[in-house]
This record gives C-alpha cells, sequence and structure tokens, in this order.
C-alpha cells in the first residue's frame, strides 16, 4: 500500500467516523423531539380539558401532525447517515480485499433491510421487528392525542356559536391529511435517497464488492 492509497484510507476512515456520529445525533434527537413533542400535546390537552386555557386544546390537532414533519425530517437525516457509512464500509472494504467492516451487515440484519420500502422506519422488508412495531406504537399513542385533540377542538368551535373558528376542524383535518399524505409518499417513492444512491455509487466505485446492501437486497 503506497502512501497515497494510506491517506486516502485515513480519509475514508475519517468520514466514516463523522457519519457514525451523525447517525447517532439524529437518532438521539429523533426519540428525544418524539418525546418533547408528546408532552407538549399532553400539557395542551390538560390546559384545554380542564378548563385553565380551553383554547389550548384547538393546538393538539396541529402539533401533532407537525411533530411527525419533524421527526420525519430527523429520520430523512439518519437514513443519509446510514447509507453513506454503508457505501464508506464497502469502499474500504474493498481496498482491504475483504470485509473488515461489517456494521452495515448487522444494522440491515438487526433492524432492517435498506433497500426495503419502507414508511418512516416502518419496514415491510421487517414489518414485525423492533422498530416496525416501535413505530406502529408510537404513531397509534400519536393517534390518540389527535382524536383527543380533535374531539376538543369540535366541541371548544361548537362552543363559540360559529363564525370562523367553526372552520377549525376542518382545517385541522387538511393539515393532518397533507402532512401525513406527504410522509407517506416520501418514504415510498424514495426520490431522495435514490438520489443519493447514485451519487454514493459515483464517488465510492467497486463500493458493493463485498456482497449485497441488504438480505435479499
Amino acid at each position: 500500500m503506497t502512501d497515497d492509497d494510506r491517506r486516502e484510507l485515513d480519509l475514508l476512515a475519517d468520514q466514516l467516523t463523522r457519519m457514525r456520529g451523525m447517525l447517532f445525533g439524529y437518532s438521539d434527537l429523533f426519540f428525544s423531539r418524539i418525546r418533547d413533542w408528546a408532552l407538549a400535546a399532553i400539557a395542551l390537552l390538560v390546559l384545554g380539558s380542564s378548563g385553565i386555557v380551553p383554547v389550548a386544546i384547538v393546538l393538539v390537532p396541529f402539533v401533532v401532525p407537525f411533530a411527525f414533519l419533524e421527526t420525519g425530517y430527523l429520520f430523512y437525516y439518519t437514513v443519509f447517515a446510514r447509507r453513506h457509512a454503508e457505501y464508506l464500509e464497502r469502499a474500504i472494504n474493498a481496498r482491504f480485499g475483504h470485509g473488515v467492516l461489517v456494521a452495515h451487515r448487522l444494522e440491515a440484519a438487526y433492524f432492517y433491510p435498506p433497500d426495503a420500502p419502507k414508511i418512516a422506519a416502518f419496514s415491510l422488508g421487517n414489518p414485525v421487528g423492533m422498530m416496525s412495531v416501535a413505530t406502529l406504537g408510537y404513531s397509534a399513542g400519536a393517534g390518540l392525542l389527535w382524536i383527543a385533540g380533535m374531539f376538543g377542538t369540535v366541541s371548544w368551535a361548537g362552543d363559540q356559536g360559529g363564525g370562523v373558528v367553526a372552520a377549525l376542524p376542518g382545517v385541522a383535518v387538511i393539515w393532518t391529511l397533507a402532512i401525513a399524505g406527504y410522509l407517506v409518499w416520501a418514504s415510498l417513492a424514495r426520490r431522495d435517497e435514490h438520489r443519493l444512491l447514485a451519487e454514493l455509487e459515483r464517488a465510492y466505485p467497486g463500493g458493493r464488492t463485498d456482497g449485497p446492501a441488504s438480505p435479499g437486497g
């Protein structure tokens, strides 16, 4: 191995360290945001239903979809970091001629196969895996908060005697469907991820020489 080869290998290793740090950082932020938004929605429900600040409950069916949008954005970054780290490991392995780095294989086996269709972390390649089931659980919990908020919003709007506020429940439904529809479409279409993979293929030619990206992938 020449000095230039060693320098290139060091650069790849440094980049891999950055991507692993990015993956951990955004994963941690993802779950922190879920907790924070859940507490915020519960607080609004308590304020509204207890009569302390009745109008507070109107915010819940708007806050819950926004929480999905923000956490979806954070998950979007974890996908970027994981796929980039995968290609870096494959590129390094190609230089050694065998699988020195296997984290990308372990992630594919343990979490979900990265090339399988998914909606957020619910993977059709591993629908009964922990991440898929946890995603369904979080979604169900968020759905209950949203429903409670909608009932409160309808009740509050009815108490106001009509007018502009009467449209708030309908606006909340449109807002929710727009965000949910976009997130599902973006997850299944994977337009951004496909562009990322195309660039990774160009940046690290031969980066798939140590085997398939995932079981069956």
